[in-house]
């Protein structure tokens, strides 16, 4: 049950960031106000600490929960840019859309 609980953690973090981080582009309050995006940084921080504790405690290793992690923010990124910026995933972005579900279940599912 931890793994999954972190997973929707680091999903949760992946989507803030994203919107953090992009926002500026589609939106006029994120562009104007740079400090308040800043603040987005400390819940943040604090849904990717404890993702990763979980991730950590789950695997008793650190690898897999940044293997994950990297590949949530593929999917995360992938799925906001589609329904946010109407950025239809091309070919190329499609391969590493499933190259990341490959790197997640190979973490999840490849016991030693």
């Amino acid at each position: 049950m931890k793994i999954l609980y972190a997973f929707l953690l680091g999903a949760i973090a992946q989507a803030i960031s994203f919107i953090q981080l992009q926002g500026q582009v589609m939106w006029k309050f994120p562009k104007d106000n740079p400090l308040v995006m800043m603040l987005l940084g400390l819940p943040i921080s604090l849904l990717y600490i404890h993702s990763t504790k979980l991730m950590n405690e789950h695997f008793n290793a650190s690898w897999p929960g940044r293997l994950i992690g990297f590949g949530i923010g593929v999917v995360i990124f992938t799925i906001m840019s589609w329904l946010l910026f109407k950025e239809h995933p091309t070919p190329k972005t499609l391969v590493c859309l499933g190259l990341a579900f490959v790197i997640i279940g190979v973490q999840v599912f490849w016991k030693n």
